[in-house]
């Protein structure tokens, strides 16, 4: 039975649930740009159109997350897992596919298993993560 749940629960999805910041008040946008380089910082401010979500997570995908050094070991897990999900163009992933690919910035990779994400991303009151069903 434990068994099924793990299942269960390394199939879930999480992807960035932009609805959940105008729900809750909050600007996606002011997160996002914290993950942006600094040519993107730059184009941005003489292009206030490209602070739209849709242009930002553009941004992000196909230029700052080239960048050496966008997902670092030192930045928190849950900022981890944002920078990785707009690398993807917010492409929605297992949480086991998530796990391994934050394993390679964490210092004891063993520890991070798709439960421990889901019960962070359950308590998540800042990035707006949503699990959904995953993709059969």
């Amino acid at each position: 039975m434990e068994g099924d749940r793990t299942d269960q629960t390394e199939a879930l999805s999480c992807f960035i649930d932009l609805d959940w910041f105008e729900e809750s008040g909050r600007s996606f946008a002011v997160i996002a740009r914290h993950c942006l380089c600094s040519h993107c910082e730059e184009r941005l401010a003489s292009e206030p159109e490209a602070i739209m979500p849709a242009s930002l997570i553009a941004n992000v995908k196909d230029c700052c997350s080239n960048v050496p050094g966008f997902i670092e070991p030192r930045l928190p897990l849950l900022e981890k897992m944002f920078r990785l999900l707009l690398s993807e163009g917010n492409r929605p992933l297992s949480l086991d596919e998530v796990t391994a690919r934050l394993g390679l910035y964490v210092d004891n990779p063993a520890s991070l298993t798709p439960s421990v994400l889901k019960r962070l991303l359950d308590n998540n009151q800042h990035y707006g993560f949503r699990l959904s069903p995953g993709e059969d």
